[in-house]
């Protein structure tokens, strides 16, 4: 199912290093609308794309297996492509050109799954005294930099539109926990409307539409990642 932006955490023991990280997009995971912390604002539509580091990796160990596998990051974004947004900012980045007016009528962010590129990842220390790890930019590969392939299973998931959420088996138990918050699954499963104090933030990004536009991405001849 097509993921549509339009204009009108994890848990390592220690944080991702400092730098410019060869990355590879493996995850694409809609989190429905989720709660405004800020009274000001909406509730709003999220989507959380999750990044595999090829270069920076770890042992890990699930259901009693050890594997040396990529560390991963990842960042969440209001799914939106309006001018201000902040996921058009890193998708240009991105790609290495802004969006059309046409393009930005509707971009598909399920096309980032498996897509190498460039982090830049920075360190912010909270006021518990533990250090994060951020995403402060997304660039393409250098040209002479070859492409990979994504280690762990490539996973896109988004909030179906008939009301029967089943939430994916393959994500760690806080993305499920996010996505249990979200105004659709507590609609669902608890009967729970959104109120007029706040209101689902859906202007200007009608995300997933039932005429789903899947395909593949137009290839105009130049060399863009998506």
């Amino acid at each position: 199912m097509a993921i549509i932006a339009k204009a009108s955490g994890g848990t390592d023991f220690q944080p991702v290093p400092v730098g410019i990280h060869h990355a590879v997009c493996y995850s694409v995971i809609d989190l429905g609308t989720q709660p405004s912390n800020n009274p000001q604002f909406g509730d709003a539509r999220k989507v959380l794309l999750i990044f595999e580091l090829p270069e920076e990796r770890g042992d890990f160990t699930q259901e009693g297996q050890t594997e040396n596998k990529p560390r991963v990051i990842s960042k969440e974004y209001t799914l939106s492509i309006g001018a201000k947004a902040n996921l058009r900012r890193d998708l240009e980045s991105w790609r290495g050109r802004p969006f059309t007016k046409e393009e930005a009528s509707g971009f598909d962010v399920t096309f980032l799954a498996g897509v190498n590129c460039q982090l830049n990842i920075t360190h912010k220390e909270a006021g518990s005294g533990k250090t994060y790890a951020n995403i402060t930019a997304i660039v393409p590969l250098g040209k002479s930099t070859p492409k990979m392939t994504a280690e762990n299973d490539v996973v896109v998931w988004s909030m179906p539109n008939d009301g029967t959420i089943v939430l994916p088996t393959t994500v760690p138990e806080w993305i499920a926990k996010k996505i249990e918050a979200s105004a659709e699954y507590q609609e669902q499963i608890h009967g729970v409307k959104p109120t007029a104090s706040r209101p689902r933030n859906d202007a200007g990004m009608q995300a997933f539409p039932t005429d789903n536009l899947d395909g593949d991405p137009v290839d105009d001849g130049e060399d863009v990642p998506f």
